[in-house]
């Protein structure tokens, strides 16, 4: 393990022709907090009454002392287990369990609610800070549900068309391709092509029952997050993984084969993976097993300080350890990357 913290041109120099990029939420704060962090997004729901303040889910949200989504689902979900051990209560355990549901269908809800209108409000240098980012990955996995790669990686493909970048990702395709129906695009389970790969889903992404769809503005004229809310109104929810714990996550992925296609792209690749984001907590173990049980060579985290990332990441250090091909694993300051910024100026937030 590299003891040094490096910065991101650092990263650059020495990783692999073979590269790939994971993204966590870190990519979507970094274009605003304000926006896509937990705490904005609990206290988005309450202004906006998606959660009620002082509800039960609201209260426990308070006990738990956190804005954590996905840990107040765990809670539920597990308080629901212990209490039909000790009382029999079915009642109260089916609440549990609704109120669990309720809680990951909230968090589609104020993510959509709180997302951009339009990708014409991103401005185009923020864009090009972000292409610039991404462009040199072969392969670019996210844990995110927004937007906001999906609208970077098409302004990145208008760009490769236009010329007006003359390398950059080869051959841009996230699976989908044309459907019967003109109005969208569907997932074909046959591709081995693709290049940007929702590993927990996406706002855009639906179950059908027969097949995975993706919504498009240049099919219809109609922006995504407007298709989005009138799915979410009819009660038509996205492909979305938000479970409490990575077990649940897991077998949420391998019953959908759009997700379960990603998921084993992920545990095939070789070469070098550059994590941005995200430090793989515990509800995200699966993801941690994937990227051991790969044949990644050497693996970059971002992380803000050299020994708190390590501390966050010990017990992933500490599985690396027992493996017979360890990965080498690195550490660089995320801030030394340069996404969502003005003139290419600054760093991420």
């Amino acid at each position: 393990m590299n003891n040094k913290l490096l910065t991101y041109d650092e990263v650059l120099q020495q990783i692999d022709q073979k590269r790939h990029l994971l993204l966590g939420n870190g990519f979507s704060m970094a274009y605003d907090r304000n926006r896509f962090s937990f705490t904005s997004l609990l206290q988005s729901a309450i202004d906006k009454q998606i959660i009620k303040e002082n509800s039960e889910i609201h209260q426990i949200f308070q006990d738990n002392n956190t804005s954590d989504f996905e840990q107040v689902v765990k809670t539920l979900e597990n308080t629901s287990k212990v209490i039909e051990i000790y009382t029999q209560d079915e009642k109260l355990c089916k609440q549990l369990l609704e109120d669990s549901k309720k809680l990951k269908q909230f968090l589609v809800d104020i993510v959509t609610n709180n997302h951009p209108e339009k990708i014409t409000e991103i401005s185009d240098d923020k864009f090009n800070s972000t292409i610039n980012f991404i462009k040199d990955y072969d392969n670019i996995y996210s844990l995110n549900y927004d937007l906001l790669l999906y609208w970077s990686m098409e302004k990145l493909r208008e760009k490769i068309e236009n010329k007006q970048i003359q390398d950059g990702i080869k051959g841009f395709t996230d699976g989908f391709c044309n459907s019967d129906d003109g109005n969208y695009v569907v997932f074909n389970n046959n591709s081995h092509r693709n290049t940007c790969l929702y590993l927990h889903g996406a706002l855009h992404i639906f179950d059908s029952g027969n097949e995975i769809i993706k919504k498009t503005y240049s099919r219809t004229g109609i922006p995504l997050k407007e298709q989005i809310g009138e799915e979410l109104n009819n009660n038509r929810y996205p492909v979305f993984v938000s479970e409490g714990t990575s077990e649940q996550k897991k077998t949420k992925i391998l019953h959908n084969a759009y997700l379960n296609h990603c998921y084993k792209s992920l545990c095939a690749i070789g070469g070098d993976l550059v994590i941005f984001g995200t430090t793989l907590k515990s509800n995200d173990e699966h993801i941690q097993d994937a990227i051991l049980k790969s044949k990644i060579k050497n693996i970059y985290f971002g992380v803000s300080d050299l020994g708190k990332g390590k501390q966050e990441l010990s017990d992933f250090v500490e599985k690396n350890k027992k493996l017979d091909n360890q990965k080498q694993i690195s550490f660089y300051d995320y801030k030394s990357v340069k996404i969502w910024t003005e003139n290419n100026q600054g760093n991420a937030k």
